[in-house]
Order: structure tokens, then sequence, then C-alpha cells
């Protein structure tokens, strides 16, 4: 008999360590913030409480002074052992690099990228920072392979649209320049 007892209560016991773990996990008051915009204040209770409080604030006051200081000392060691950050004034850029106005050295013009480039200066077509035509001749061969292969045109002229866009000051002078790249195109490489 009392074994049966002992059972019950330990499961009784286990049954109260379960519900409390649960209890414990859902508790959310220590995890949550107020949603509201009052201001959150708090008060303490006079007596032993805050007593051992102003002591812990001042002990940490310390701590922090001198986390502080050696934090200081370390930043004046730190400092003084920097490697200079001069630029190397014997090194220069390469002859392709992306400043260059003109085109990387080794890539030649066809005649018919030629005309088209020629054909969108007259048109004064042109594209953000495409100082050296890469983005215009980008356009002009996806206009000649999207019409190879049969694209929708609204398509194409919404990314070609999209690439002069920024470019332009309404809807309607984005979308005539956009027409004359892909007339160009059209004209000139396919």
């Amino acid at each position: 008999m009392t074994a049966k007892y002992i059972r019950i209560a330990a499961a009784a016991g286990a049954l109260a360590v379960a519900v409390g773990a649960l209890t414990a996990c859902n508790d959310s008051s220590t995890a949550s913030a107020p949603i509201g915009t009052e201001p959150v204040t708090t008060t303490s209770m006079p007596g032993s409480a805050s007593l051992k409080s102003s002591e812990a604030s001042a002990s940490a006051s310390s701590a922090s002074q001198e986390a502080s200081k050696q934090a200081a000392d370390g930043a004046s060691k730190a400092s003084t052992s920097l490697p200079a950050t001069k630029p190397n004034t014997s090194t220069t850029p390469p002859g392709t690099f992306p400043g260059d106005k003109q085109p990387p050295s080794g890539v030649k013009l066809s005649a018919k990228d030629k005309a088209y480039l020629s054909d969108l200066k007259r048109q004064k077509v042109s594209f953000m920072g495409d100082d050296d035509n890469n983005v215009a001749l980008t356009m002009g061969h996806y206009v000649c392979d999207a019409k190879a292969q049969k694209a929708d045109p609204m398509l194409v002229k919404a990314y070609v649209r999209a690439a002069i866009g920024p470019m332009t000051k309404t809807d309607a002078e984005a979308n005539a320049k956009s027409d004359k790249v892909i007339a160009a195109a059209e004209k000139n490489l396919c």
C-alpha cells in the first residue's frame, strides 16, 4: 500500500514539474515590452532592497570606470602600433581602368556597332553613366537577340525603357527614347 502512495506522489511530483516548466516557458511578462506610447516608470520600495541596489550600482560604476581606463590604455597602445595608410605613389591604374572613356583595349567595334552608336548620338539618346557605350551596345544587341527569338515587343520595350528611364524626366520622353533605341538597333545592328 505504501508503494502505491509512493508511485502516486512521484507521478504528482513529475506532473507538477512539467506544469511548472510549461508555465515558465509561457510567461512572457519579462520578455515583452509595452506596446502603447505611454512611458514606463519603475518605483522602488524603501528598505534594504534599495540599499542593496545603490551598493550594486556603486560597485558597477567603479567597475565601468576601471574598464574605461583599461580601454583607454589599450587604445593609446593600439594607436601607436597602427601601420601608415598613405597611398603608394609608385602604382598606376591599368590602361583598361573603367574610368577611361575609350572602350577596353582589344575590343574592336564592328561597322554595324559604329553605325548604331552614331545613330543614337545623332538622335541625342544616351544612357546614364555610359561613357564607354557599353550599355548602349548591350541594349542594341539585346534588341536584336530578342527579335531573333521572337520575344514579345512590349517586353523588349519595357526592358530598354528601364535602362533609358533614369536619363529622362517624363514617361513620354522615356517611351520616345526607348523607341529610338529599338529602331536604331533594328536598322543598324540586326
